[in-house]
């Protein structure tokens, strides 16, 4: 045989060199240990990833306990806070947002510590409340039943939701020896007390669950040794926890159930000590092929132990089997090994080019490592460009001292380059900060595994900072973990956002006091707890509050409303609720009075509050109210409507001369939806055309020509028929439409002047009356300009009519806007001169024209010598400071005749024509000159 292949012919013919073979067998026993490497690099992989995802679920588990007893400590300090006492309402106000927001709490309790000698006072209390209450226990198979006679009962006093509690109210944990033990180890210990899994009273003991007990002392009482404790203890803040719920609702609500590789227990324990499984989630895994069961891995499981307050868990993890498409970089290698030591075998008989490939390949492996090095310089430079701190500290060293701190942290913290250094990672935390987070990464560091909490730092210059810290090992190439990361986000503002949100959610931001969403839910509360006992609403209104803000300013109306609101909570009970609706009006629920009277005196209690003088800065404000009074139920069963007519009610208070009480009457809606037919019908007044002018003369008393006229609005209606003008422009005001209706007036009636003048009447002028409202409007002076503009009016032959109380209201902005039009060339009128409160200071200082006489001083000029003195004052001050003055109302010729002696320049009245519309009016300016007609007065 060695000669035949010995032979010339043969090695000729030989078509695989011996080199050939050498490397393909090389290649191939290469290609075999690197896909060894590969599978086994790659199961420790996943059984990394499967630690880290097992720990992350149970971070997840631990942390929602963990939450379930801050919210008791939480429920703890309101009894520490009220010292030792603390009203239902005000348990129930506190404990609601927490069961609301937690759905695994079944209940939030307090359990409270009955003598025997005081069980029929207690009972007889609690019966007003719940009727048919009594301290009750339960069975062996199960049963509530009225507690037999003992020395002592733990009595579930305050439960919140009572509804689906309401089985619990009253139930008597003393009488249950399990209850009755882990209950005793909180009061001996001082803390928060987890019991074993039990059986609970709520849904007839079907449901599984525990309870975290936490013991509240008499305030001031000695507490230093456990007989202390005992003796002085009151009861117990509790929660009850649907342990199901609690693991499943964490796991679901941080997106950490759907996988379908594995699956988790939770195991408690019961009374007697058996590990009982709460909570169960199986991932089923794929169908596997042959060759997958063959390369394929069987499951792991890991299993975590951890205390929630002094009661033991585990949760166990166990990861499924790995299929084929878990390996694929493994049978990659074997495959594309498998190929490449065919091709390298191919190659080496090409001799002329293994050297070009070698050396192509070093070329490419050098490149590699350049990128590598590029990518590590690239890494560090952006850890120290981060914008939030970065820490890589020591997990082997003592106190885990800090390695490397990026410049974020080094500028955050308040410390210099290289200054934090060496210092023990705790240095970063408050010094007097005992957070469960703290707890959780301490755990985490002594666990070397991932964390993340929210915690309390301290800055270098005693600033506070609240932080979400992530903390993940760093392990070497055997596993072990010799650093960890630590990165942590500054939230401190977005916490206080947080709470100040929840805070402004319930309450009013300027008086504290109870805002709309909090009124609604005690009004249903009372509504539901009331039966047949009546419930009283209040809407209340400080009158005329809207002067102190329009006179003495914003942050003098503030002040006084939080004084107000203050005297108003004081003025209340406890079980009553005062809210503030928006502005100055109030709405008070009182519960517990019988009758009217007994409500009435309530209410006006609270009016004589509000009715004494405040002292604000320099001001000594005195204000009166007005009151709506609607009861539960013969005005209403529902919070809407009941709220309702306590409004209607304080309206008709308002509409009768303010400062007062009105109980609701049926007729109050009657009044009412006259007054919003009335508003509807005022709405389509202008789309229908239904306002027209009327036109009074203006007579100058020198000459007896007319020389203008006031334009007065009118409204007829087809079905109410003439309105009058008092009666619909004050709800104009109220509802903005005098904006769109002042605007037409002032359109037509420049429209009508431009008529006359065209028609050869004269240079007649036309008196426009504005609104309050529509001289505070922004563009009131573009609106202006725009009318004469279209009508082709000229400026000067345009009145604008003002009242002394509209520019008062805002002296500067109205004295900007009446030079404004006065730049225009429009003339500008003080209506109604002496009813207001303007001063003269002010006076000298608008660029008025005229001054008008309001027809009161008129008709008193020759009546009585104080009114002739005060026309004639009027007339002598216009005069001085250069403006002209007309006398409104004149009737009489006596009431012209002193007017034309004390120098009155022009009047108006029924003396000589009354209010006409543009048909009646015309042919009196044609005449140009008028004669008084006393016929007409």
């Amino acid at each position: 045989m060695k000669r035949l292949f010995a032979h010339p012919l043969f090695r000729r013919r030989r078509i695989v060199s011996r080199a050939a073979l050498a490397t393909s067998l090389a290649g191939f026993t290469l290609t075999a240990a690197l896909f060894g490497v590969a599978r086994e690099l790659e199961a420790e992989s996943a059984r990394v990833d499967f630690e880290r995802r097992a720990a992350v679920r149970t971070a997840a588990v631990t942390r929602a306990f963990g939450e379930a007893v801050h919210d008791l400590r939480a429920l703890n300090l309101l009894f520490v806070a009220g010292k030792g006492e603390v009203s239902r309402d005000a348990f129930d106000a506190f404990a609601q947002p927490l069961a609301a927001g937690n759905g695994y709490l079944v209940a939030l309790e307090y359990q409270r510590f009955v003598d025997g000698a005081a069980r029929a006072a207690f009972e007889a209390e609690r019966a007003r409340f719940w009727p048919g209450f009594a301290i009750r226990e339960r069975t062996a198979d199960g049963r509530l039943v009225v507690a037999p006679p003992r020395q002592r009962y733990l009595v579930n006093d305050y439960v919140v939701p009572i509804a689906s509690n309401a089985s619990v109210f009253g139930y008597d944990l003393w009488s249950s020896l399990e209850e009755r033990a882990y209950s005793q180890r909180a009061i001996d210990a001082g803390t928060p007390t987890a019991s074993p899994l039990l059986r609970l009273v709520q849904g007839d003991g079907a449901l599984r669950g525990m309870l975290v007990v936490m013991p509240v002392y008499r305030p001031g009482a000695d507490l230093s040794s456990v007989a202390a404790r005992r003796a002085a203890v009151l009861g117990q803040a509790a929660v009850v926890i649907d342990t199901g719920l609690l693991v499943g609702g964490s796991l679901h609500a941080a997106h950490l159930l759907a996988v379908d590789d594995f699956a988790l227990t939770l195991y408690g324990r019961s009374s007697a000590g058996e590990r009982v499984a709460v909570f169960h989630h199986p991932g089923a895994p794929p169908a596997q092929s042959g060759l997958e069961r063959w390369l394929g891995e069987g499951p792991d499981a890991i299993t975590t132990r951890f205390d929630v307050a002094g009661s033991q868990w585990e949760m166990r993890a166990v990861r499924l089997a790995r299929g084929l498409d878990s390996q694929v970089g493994s049978l990659s290698i074997l495959g594309y090994g498998s190929v490449l030591s065919l091709a390298v075998a191919f190659l080496v008989q090409q001799r002329s080019a293994r050297t070009r490939r070698i050396e192509s390949l070093v070329e490419r492996r050098t490149a590699d490592l350049a990128l590598t090095a590029g990518a590590l310089r690239l890494h560090q430079r952006a850890i120290e460009s981060a914008a939030n701190p970065i820490l890589l500290i020591s997990a082997t060293r003592p106190g885990y001292p800090i390695e490397y701190a990026n410049p974020a942290c080094e500028r955050i913290l308040g410390y210099g380059p290289g200054e934090l250094a060496g210092r023990p990672l705790a240095a970063l935390a408050r010094a007097d900060s005992e957070e469960p987070g703290l707890e959780e990464l301490r755990q985490a560091l002594y666990e070397c595994r991932k964390a993340h909490a929210l915690v309390r730092q301290a800055t270098r210059d005693g600033r506070e900072l609240v932080s979400e810290v992530y903390i993940a090992p760093v392990n070497n190439a055997q596993g072990a973990t010799e650093h960890f990361v630590v990165t942590t986000y500054d939230v401190t503002v977005a916490k206080r956002y947080e709470a100040e949100l929840a805070h402004r959610a319930r309450y009013d931001s300027l008086t504290g006091l109870a805002n709309g969403a909090l009124l609604l839910d005690r009004i249903e509360r009372a509504l539901a707890t009331a039966g047949n006992a009546p419930v009283w609403l209040v809407a209340l209104d400080i009158d005329h509050f809207k002067l102190v803000n329009d006179t003495l300013g914003r942050r003098i109306g503030d002040e006084a409303l939080r004084a107000i609101a203050a005297r108003v909570a004081a003025s209340i009970r406890q079980a009553d609720t005062a809210a503030r609706t928006g502005g100055d009006n109030f709405m008070l629920v009182l519960v517990g009075y019988a009758d009217e009277r007994q409500a009435a005196a309530r209410v006006q209690a609270v009016r004589d509050a509000i009715g004494e003088a405040l002292q604000i800065e320099e001001h000594t404000l005195v204000f009166g109210s007005s009151a709506g009074v609607a009861g539960y139920p013969a005005d209403g069963r529902d919070p809407e409507t009941l709220v309702k007519h306590a409004e209607l009610a304080m309206y008709r208070t308002k509409q009768l001369g303010r400062n007062a009480v009105h109980f609701y009457a049926p007729h109050m809606n009657a009044h009412a939806s006259d007054r919003l037919a009335l508003e509807g019908a005022l709405r389509g007044a202008l789309r229908e055309d239904q306002f027209e002018l009327y036109f009074q003369p203006q007579v100058d008393l020198g000459s007896g020509r007319v020389v203008g006229t006031e334009a007065l609005i009118r409204w007829r209606h087809p079905h109410f028929g003439t309105v009058r003008p008092e009666r619909f422009i004050a709800l104009a005001e109220e509802t903005g439409l005098i904006v769109p209706i002042g605007a037409w007036v002032l359109h037509t009636a420049c429209r009508q002047n431009v008529r006359w003048q065209r028609a050869g009447l004269g240079p007649l002028r036309i008196g426009v009356n504005l609104s309050a409202r529509q001289f505070a409007e922004p563009d009131l002076v573009q609106t202006v300009r725009s009318v004469l503009d279209e009508t082709g009016l000229q400026a000067d032959s345009l009145e604008i009519e003002l009242t002394e109380s509209m520019m008062m209201a805002d002296v500067e902005s109205a004295i900007e806007t009446m030079h404004c039009l006065k730049a225009m060339g429009v003339k500008l009128s003080i209506d109604d001169f002496g009813t207001g409160y303007s001063s003269l200071a002010y006076l000298k200082r608008f660029p008025v024209d005229v001054l008008k006489i309001d027809r009161s001083f008129v008709h008193d000029s020759v009546l009585s010598r104080d009114g002739a003195a005060m026309v004639d004052a009027i007339i002598s001050l216009a005069h001085g400071l250069r403006m002209q003055v007309i006398a409104e109302g004149v009737e009489t010729l006596e009431q012209l005749d002193y007017l034309r002696g004390c120098g009155c320049d022009e009047v108006q009245g029924h003396i000589y024509a009354r209010p006409e519309p543009v048909q009646m009016v015309e042919p009196l300016l044609r005449q140009g000159r008028v004669e008084p007609s006393p016929v007409q007065a």
